[in-house]
């Protein structure tokens, strides 16, 4: 079974951790190791499991790697869904508790291995007690807590950045700007003025929230980055290569729409509406960096996002859920997976060429009934 982005994204987040875990834990190791004798003013490694710093470095490293396998995979799999509406502080108290119990059984499998190569002759139940209690481990268990606390909190600044921007960012290749070829897709609810009246505000805003939890599994399932929440709209962005293969931009509207409908009842039963949505979808050359001083943000220019939100205001106009540019028609015109109409060239505002406008719909596959 072929894996969905983003399953591939939470499992590359789970190896990252693990990786950094194991990287950390071998730091830590070989710095704790390091001892200093007075009385002949050298330093020297002290092993403190195996033979040598070697052994005692790879005995040492199976505590980080279950760590970041097991409770990484936990938080990315589950926690970070399941508190993902919680506060900071419960945040932490959740995962201090996961992290006491998960380091016990990373202590006690490292400590189980260790006295296993002791090759002393005590009793194994007393070498298993002296390789986990100890001032070593219990310094090692405070070094590990705000480990894991700053592995929260990266996973936060990144979840607030975007997927893949945090590495970018890190890497400097914001701080100037540069020219890339970019697709946008603008989404935006319909008659969202009458439903926020209908429902109010609090409502209106859970409702938001909810809609966006469904798109966002979508955009990223189509490899999509979402560039911005604008009030009831988001507008979504792909390089040109990810958007044109496998139509994933025009996936991306469809995969919300299932979404939404499945959960139709559910938005029913708690806000008494389905909400339905309109998008553009257009390509062009932008700038992009890094702007602000006390807030930072990264951010694109160009006149592609100026049309594209042109665009998806005359949907109403046109009657059409989703509208597309020549550009990106003359690039997904063979696609058999959907249907193009030609709409207009109408005149945008601030731009001085027309630009031919196709409506988009997804053809329907006959279903086949077998006797």
């Amino acid at each position: 079974m072929k894996l969905q982005p983003l399953q591939v994204y939470k499992f590359k987040q789970v190896l990252r951790i693990t990786l950094m875990w194991v990287f950390i834990g071998v730091v830590l190791e070989l710095h704790n190791a390091i001892n200093y004798n007075p009385e002949t003013g050298n330093y020297f490694f002290y092993p403190h499991f195996g033979e040598t710093m070697l052994e005692h470095l790879l005995i040492t490293a199976v505590g980080p790697l279950m760590g970041g396998i097991l409770f990484g995979s936990l938080i990315i799999f589950y926690l970070r869904e399941k508190l993902k509406t919680s506060s900071y502080s419960k945040k932490l108290l959740t995962h201090s508790v996961i992290y006491i119990v998960a380091v016990f059984i990373c202590v006690a499998t490292v400590g189980f291995i260790a006295a296993l190569n002791d090759n002393t002759t005590n009793q194994f139940i007393e070498k298993l007690y002296a390789a986990i209690i100890n001032l070593r481990v219990m310094r090692l268990m405070f070094d590990w807590y705000f480990i894991v606390i700053i592995t929260i909190f990266l996973l936060d600044v990144s979840e607030k950045y975007g997927q893949g921007i945090l590495r970018k960012t890190l890497l400097g290749k914001y701080h100037t700007a540069r020219k890339e070829v970019r697709v946008f897709m603008f989404l935006d609810l319909k008659s969202s003025t009458t439903i926020a009246e209908r429902i109010g505000e609090d409502a209106y805003f859970n409702m938001l929230k909810l809609f966006y939890s469904l798109a966002n599994e979508a955009i990223v399932n189509s490899k999509g980055e979402i560039y911005q929440y604008v009030g009831d709209e988001v507008i979504v962005s792909w390089t040109e290569a990810d958007a044109i293969s496998e139509a994933n931009g025009l996936n991306c509207f469809y995969k919300i729409k299932e979404a939404v409908t499945t959960a139709s009842d559910e938005f029913n039963k708690r806000y008494g509406v389905t909400p339905d949505f309109k998008a553009a979808i257009h390509a062009g050359r932008v700038a992009t960096g890094e702007i602000g001083l006390v807030k930072k943000d990264i951010v694109y220019s160009g006149d592609v996002l100026n049309a594209t939100a042109r665009m998806v205001a005359l949907c109403n106009h046109y009657k059409a859920d989703l509208l597309i540019s020549d550009m990106l028609f003359e690039k997904l015109k063979t696609n058999s997976n959907y249907q193009f109409q030609y709409v207009d060239s109408p005149d945008l505002r601030g731009k001085q060429a027309k630009l031919g406008l196709y409506s988009v719909t997804k053809k329907i596959t006959p279903s086949h009934n077998h006797k």
